[in-house]
């Protein structure tokens, strides 16, 4: 029974870790895709409104 217990403890722990470090990709991924949108989107406005002068 006890050897049971260990197993799932340990299965669960290298589950969570493994959740995490997919999540913590993820989160990059978005950083990384949400950066090149926002300079795609400045470099358009830019070009509409003609750079920064306001």
């Amino acid at each position: 029974m006890s050897k049971k217990l260990i197993l799932i403890f340990i299965s669960s722990f290298f589950l969570f870790t493994s959740c995490a470090t997919v999540s913590e990709k993820a989160n990059n991924a978005y950083d990384y895709v949400a950066g090149g949108v926002s300079k795609g989107y400045n470099s358009v406005k830019d070009a509409v409104t003609g750079g920064d002068d306001e």
